[in-house]
C-alpha cells in the first residue's frame, strides 16, 4: 500500500498497521499531514513540518471512523498549514502563549499573589484594574510579548502625571514583578498556568526607574501639644469613631491594615493581648505581633463588637473598617485644630500618628529604646539576629511603653522613685 494517498475517511478506514509495526501514511495533498497507524488498529492523525528551523509536530486527533472525523481532521490541518504559512506557531501551547495579552500577564501576577495568600492581592488587583485596564486599554489588550519599555513608561508616566507619585512606583513595581514572575513561571509547575504557558523570556520593565519622590521619609510627627490635642478630638467624635480612633493610638498606631482583620479570635482575654498578623514585605509566613491591651483600650473593644467577628468596625462586627474610614476622620479632626490654632506643623495622615508615638515615646521623658519600639511597631525585625536569635517577646517592655503613651497624651506625669534619705544619727 502506498505511504501517500488522500486522508479521507475511504482510505482511513482501509489503513493498516504492517508486520505488527507502527505505519505512517502522508497525505497528498497537504504537505506535513499524516497519520500513523498502530498495530492495535489505533489511528492518529498529525501534522509535522519545520517551524524556524525546529521540526515540530501537532497532534490533531485520533481518527475515530466517522465521515466527520475525518472531515474536522483534514480542516484543522489545512488551518495549521495557514499558520505556518503566516509565520504562527500552530502549536496549541505557543499559540495560548501568542495569544496572551498584558492584561492577561498582570491578571496571572494577582492570582500568583492569591495563591501565595498574600494579603495585598486585592489591593493590587485594585490599582492594575485601575491604573491599567481601565487608564490604558489599549496597552491592557496588546500581546504580553509585545510590549516594550515604552509602553511600560506610559503606564506609570499617566499616574505620575496625576500627582500620585507612590502610586505610579506601585505600578512600577507590579508591572516589573509581574514580568519576573512570568519568567520564573515557564519552570515552576506551582505556578499559575496562565503565567506558566506564555513562555515569556524578557522583563521590559527591568530598566525602569523608581519614581522620585515616591518614597520620601516622612519627617512630620506631632508635637506633644498637638498630639494631646489630637487625643482630645478623638475622645470628642461620636461612636463608632470615637472608639476606633482611641484604639488606633492605644495600641500604638499599628498599620490600619493589620487592623482591618483583627477579629475576636485574635483577643486573649486572659492574657489581655491581641494578635496581629504582618504580611508586610516579602514573608511567605506572617509574622504573628502581638500587643498588650490597656485596660481603657479593652473597654473601646466592648464598645465596638457586637454580632460579628471583626473587632475594627463600625457595624458591630460585620465588616472591618479600611484606611478611608481613619483617613476620613484625620481630616475631620486636623481640620478642627487648625481652626483651634491648635495645628503648629501643617497637614498631617494617619501615618503621622504612627510616626508621632515613635517619635515621641523615643523623647525625654519615656526614652524608650529602639529594639521595644520595633517590636511595638513591628518594623526593623527582618535581620539574622531578630530570625536566628532573638527569642525575648518584649510583651512587658511593650505594655510599659503602651502605659507612657497613655500617660502622655493623657498629661499625666510619668511615675518617679521615692527618695528616701538616711537617718545620720539612726545609722551613727
Amino acid at each position: 500500500m502506498a505511504d501517500k494517498m488522500k486522508l479521507n475517511k475511504t482510505n482511513l478506514d482501509k489503513l493498516e498497521a504492517v508486520d505488527g509495526k507502527r505505519r505512517i501514511v502522508w497525505d497528498s495533498a497537504i504537505q506535513g499531514y499524516g497519520v500513523r497507524i498502530m498495530p492495535t488498529g489505533v489511528k492518529t492523525l498529525f501534522f509535522q513540518t519545520r517551524f524556524n528551523g525546529e521540526v515540530i509536530r501537532v497532534t490533531i486527533g485520533r481518527y475515530t471512523g466517522t465521515a466527520p472525523s475525518a472531515e474536522q481532521s483534514r480542516k484543522r490541518a489545512l488551518e495549521i498549514n495557514a499558520d505556518i504559512a503566516n509565520g504562527i506557531d500552530p502549536r496549541p501551547e505557543k499559540k495560548e502563549a501568542e495569544a496572551a495579552t498584558f492584561g492577561d500577564l498582570l491578571t496571572g501576577y494577582v492570582e500568583l499573589l492569591e495563591a501565595k495568600g498574600k494579603k495585598s492581592a486585592r489591593n493590587v488587583k485594585n490599582h492594575v484594574t485601575a491604573d491599567v485596564q481601565k487608564a490604558q486599554p489599549k496597552i491592557w489588550k496588546k500581546r504580553a510579548a509585545e510590549i516594550d519599555l515604552d509602553d511600560c513608561i506610559k503606564v506609570v508616566a499617566d499616574v505620575k502625571d496625576r500627582g500620585k507619585l507612590r502610586q505610579a512606583d506601585k505600578i512600577r513595581s507590579y508591572i516589573r514583578s509581574a514580568f519576573t514572575e512570568a519568567i520564573k513561571a515557564r519552570g515552576n509547575v506551582n505556578a499559575p498556568a496562565k503565567l506558566r504557558n506564555m513562555n515569556i523570556r524578557s522583563n521590559p520593565a527591568r530598566d525602569m526607574v523608581k519614581v522620585e519622590g515616591s518614597s520620601q521619609a516622612r519627617t512630620r510627627a506631632l508635637s506633644l501639644s498637638e498630639f494631646r490635642a489630637y487625643w482630645e478630638h478623638v475622645k470628642a467624635l461620636p461612636e463608632p469613631g470615637r472608639s476606633v480612633m482611641m484604639l488606633h493610638v492605644l495600641t500604638g498606631g499599628q498599620r490600619i491594615q493589620q487592623l482591618s482583620r483583627v477579629t475576636l479570635q485574635d483577643i486573649d482575654r486572659d492574657t489581655q493581648t491581641v494578635t496581629l498578623l504582618d504580611y508586610k514585605g516579602r514573608r511567605a509566613e506572617p509574622r504573628r505581633h502581638s500587643i498588650p491591651l490597656l485596660p481603657e483600650a479593652l473597654a473601646c473593644i466592648e464598645r465596638l463588637t457586637g454580632a460579628g467577628s471583626y473587632v475594627f468596625s463600625c457595624d458591630g462586627g460585620q465588616n472591618p473598617i479600611n484606611g478611608k474610614y481613619i483617613s476620613e476622620r484625620v481630616d475631620k479632626i486636623r481640620d478642627a485644630m487648625k481652626e483651634a490654632k491648635e495645628l503648629e506643623g501643617g497637614h498631617f495622615t494617619p501615618g503621622t500618628i504612627r510616626a508621632t508615638i515613635e517619635t515621641r515615646l523615643a523623647a525625654k521623658p519615656y526614652r524608650v529604646g529602639s529594639d521595644v519600639l520595633g517590636q511595638l511597631l513591628s518594623h526593623g525585625l527582618g535581620g539574622v539576629q531578630a530570625r536566628h536569635y532573638q527569642h525575648h517577646s518584649f510583651n512587658e517592655e511593650k505594655l510599659e511603653a503602651l502605659q507612657m503613651l497613655y500617660r502622655m497624651v493623657e498629661g499625666l506625669p510619668e511615675p518617679t522613685a521615692q527618695v528616701i534619705p538616711f537617718n545620720r544619727e539612726a545609722t551613727a
